[in-house]
């Protein structure tokens, strides 16, 4: 553990650490990640500092999935503030006061929100707003953190775990970090208008019958079991074609009387749905294409969420999908957490986003 800090410090160049991450795959187990906490509260005294379980780890030289590890990494000239919120299940929109009572002074545009959030307690409509209502002009990017084998996800915030809610960094940065969505998802034909829906389910698109369109789009018959790899790809009206502006959903029940299938999240009539399937080529081919921007010459470390369905999974290779980061970073080092879900602001409107099937980077410049 020690050594892991230290490495993470010397990349400071004798500079203090402002705010530091710790991440630990869900594999250590509840015991060990006691032991990671403690002995992380003890190195790092008096620096904001948060962490969170997770799936596996991706870094500069590679990935670890479903083994026990851990990283670190540090910022220095950023100015931090910690928060945090425990037991929100239930009362999610209580969040935004008490995030928003924790700020020595209101989030700014240029601030940026880091988040890591209980995967299996909080509803996740309510807590985005409460989220974005707390960070104002700021963006949010987070992660929904893994449960451990047989236990809740964990969450820490500055050596205490976090229970069945949030914790996070507001970071104010000389330079606003980029952010980047990737999720790679291939459309099966056009994007439809929702025109007609009740509750979770989608009954209508562009005024037709919303499953016989489903059927269609993923070429097989009303008779089969299931729409295999289908998901569907979800976009507010007017949001526009830029990475990040859509969310990618499963599809969660057929209701074959009503003519309707359902989603995990509610949509809204006038909101544009396209069906879509995730596959190695389209991930690469988005990931790269997500990347181009980034200049590796402005060398700056990159905090990056994924799906847990990503890495090996999608891209059929372990390390490719962090190679490909780290080919875009340079010599920066990469933090990257593979989760349940991604938070990233909309590139419309900014108000966090909950993603699936995506990964979420932000490179800070140094």
């Amino acid at each position: 553990m020690e050594e892991a800090v230290e490495t993470a410090l010397a990349g400071l160049a004798g500079a203090s650490p402002d705010a530091v991450v710790v991440a630990a795959t869900a594999a250590l187990g509840g015991r060990a990640l006691s032991g990671l906490l403690e002995r992380s509260a003890g190195l790092l005294d008096g620096v904001p500092w948060l962490g969170a379980s997770a799936e596996g780890l991706l870094m500069a030289d590679g990935e670890i999935v479903g083994m026990p590890g851990f990283a670190v990494a540090a910022l220095s000239g950023v100015d931090a503030e910690l928060f945090s919120c425990e037991k929100l299940a239930g009362r999610e929109a209580e969040a935004a006061d008490e995030i928003a009572s924790q700020f020595a002074a209101p989030p700014e545009a240029d601030d940026l929100l880091v988040v890591f959030a209980d995967s299996l307690e909080l509803a996740s409509e309510p807590f985005l707003r409460a989220l974005g209502a707390a960070a104002g002009p700021a963006r949010v990017m987070g992660l929904g953190a893994s449960e451990l084998p047989g236990d809740a996800p964990r969450l820490w915030g500055a050596g205490d775990f976090i229970e069945g809610g949030c914790c996070g960094l507001r970071l104010r940065t000389p330079r606003p970090p980029e952010i980047v969505v990737t999720n790679g998802a291939r459309p099966l034909g056009g994007e439809m208008e929702i025109t007609g829906v009740r509750g979770g389910w989608v009954l209508r698109l562009d005024g037709e019958p919303a499953l016989p369109r489903l059927f269609a789009a993923a070429g097989v018959s009303p008779d089969e079991s299931g729409v295999p790899d289908v998901l569907v790809r979800v976009r507010k009206p007017g949001a526009g074609e830029a990475a990040g502006s859509s969310v990618v959903r499963n599809l969660t029940g057929f209701d074959p009387d009503r003519e309707a299938f359902a989603l995990p999240v509610p949509a809204r009539r006038g909101d544009r749905l396209c069906f879509v399937r995730v596959d190695s080529v389209a991930a690469r081919e988005h990931l790269g294409a997500c990347l181009e921007g980034i200049d590796p010459e402005r060398p700056g470390l990159g905090l990056y969420f994924s799906c847990h369905s990503r890495g090996a999974r999608l891209f059929e290779h372990s390390g490719l999908e962090s190679g490909y980061l780290a080919r875009a970073l340079g010599p920066a080092p990469l933090l990257g957490m593979m989760g349940a879900f991604q938070f990233a602001p909309d590139p419309g409107s900014g108000h966090p986003l909950l993603h699936t099937y995506s990964g979420v980077l932000a490179r800070f410049e140094g």
